[in-house]
């Protein structure tokens, strides 16, 4: 039957349109065994808590981005499921009830982020963390003056949490000049356990770039890696360390370490990829037609779409693999 021009193309937006709704209607209403839809993400249920402090209004040595920086984490976390307490500019009082406040909400089996931008200090064997107040003389006041990263961690252990990750992106430039802040601190002596990872973002000896634009390199590229969905937890700092070498020219390296018992998700994998581990696709040509699976649409609508359109919706064959393929 031959059809006018208008006809041809009515009957192409016609079928389009019912590919889509057939396709919509079938694909979601699909199960896999755990029961989760097709399409959509499987959540993982467990509390999630983050203080994310960022430090720029020191008396010496001001910095330009770290408070853009807690911003920018601060947003990206909420997005992913993190009850968050956005803190800035905190003097050492303000830091210490920040902290305490933080593990008071961790909950057992949870899932717990400290995030810290500013100026930092490795001081034997130890990591700190400068308020905005400090005044410190000499080394011997860095630990009285500061905030100790170990003892960050150690509280977040103690509540029992599944997952606890610190992520200090403390390496700017030299506050004193008698110290050089960037030495040592992806390898001072701060002791992972079991659950924890704790992320720098700088290797010993190298300055973090302050960055160009609103935010520092490294947290620049960490929002970008925890955006990418699907990823496991590791597997973000290690994107996030290959853009920064990238970007800096080798200049600067973060690094993590890590004592993890099996994946942790920012963001979780959709059951789709998960079920099969591909996307749908598209029947070629050169692939068989079953006609089990064929829904001839001449067959429904009659000679006017002509008997050549064949639109094979969805098939879920007995390893419960669902897949997605047409063709007309």
């Amino acid at each position: 039957m031959i059809l006018p021009e208008c006809f041809t193309k009515l009957r192409s937006i016609f079928l389009f349109v019912l590919t889509s709704l057939t396709l919509s209607s079938v694909v979601f209403a699909a199960t896999d065994e755990r029961g989760l839809t097709i399409g959509e993400k499987s959540r993982d249920s467990r509390t999630r808590v983050a203080l994310v402090i960022g430090n720029d209004s020191y008396h010496f040595s001001p910095l330009k981005n770290s408070v853009n920086d807690a911003r920018s984490m601060a947003a990206t976390l909420r997005r992913l499921g993190f009850d968050v307490e956005e803190k800035t500019d905190l003097d050492y009082k303000e830091m210490n009830r920040s902290v305490d406040s933080f593990c008071q909400k961790l909950k057992s089996g949870g899932v717990g982020l400290f995030y810290y931008s500013g100026h930092g200090m490795q001081v034997d064997g130890n990591n700190y963390l400068i308020p905005v107040d400090s005044r410190i003389e000499n080394e011997s006041e860095v630990s009285y003056k500061s905030i100790d990263a170990g003892l960050v961690l150690a509280k977040m252990e103690q509540s029992g949490n599944g997952v606890n990750i610190i992520i200090l992106d403390a390496c700017r430039d030299n506050p004193f000049s008698w110290s050089i802040r960037s030495t040592n601190l992806c390898r001072a002596g701060m002791d992972v356990p079991k659950g924890a990872i704790v992320a720098y973002a700088t290797t010993p000896g190298n300055t973090a770039d302050d960055g160009e634009g609103m935010n520092g390199l490294y947290t620049a590229e960490l929002v970008k890696a925890l955006k990418t969905p699907g990823i496991p937890l590791e597997q973000v700092f290690k994107r996030t360390i290959k853009a920064v070498r990238k970007k800096s020219g080798s200049k600067q390296t973060p690094c993590f370490a890590s004592n993890l018992e099996g994946e942790f998700y920012f963001d979780q994998p959709s059951s789709l990829t998960d079920i099969g581990g591909s996307q749908p696709r598209m029947l070629t040509d050169s692939e068989p037609r079953p006609s089990e699976e064929c829904f001839l649409s001449a067959s429904i609508f009659g000679d006017w779409f002509g008997e050549d359109g064949c639109l094979i919706v969805f098939s879920i064959g007995t390893n419960n693999r669902p897949g997605v393929r047409g063709r007309m």
